[in-house]
């Protein structure tokens, strides 16, 4: 009798923990930032006829104030087109 009721009882069991543990491992994205978004953009190569360097920002394709980087303020764009880049990236 007592065969019985373990058989019974396990799988029970391991259904009840895997529903109490999958409530644990959800994430909580109420603090997710909506504006804050890190983009691949590219400047242009110091070197001439080199391809465009490729930098990660926090900005955006549409705007008024162009997204620059580093100490020289060197314009950001969203697009590589061979050796030249074009469009340029906005500031959130």
């Amino acid at each position: 009798m007592k065969t019985q009721k373990l058989k019974f009882f396990v799988p029970v069991l391991a259904i009840i923990f895997a529903i109490s543990a999958s409530a644990f491992t959800t994430t909580d994205n109420s603090e997710v930032d909506e504006n804050f978004t890190m983009i691949t953009g590219y400047t242009v190569n110091a070197i001439p006829g080199l391809p465009c360097d490729e930098v990660t920002v926090d900005c955006k394709t549409s705007g008024t104030q162009i997204c620059t980087i580093g100490a020289n303020n060197d314009p950001v764009y969203k697009i590589k087109n061979g050796t030249s880049c074009v469009s340029h990236l906005f500031r959130l």
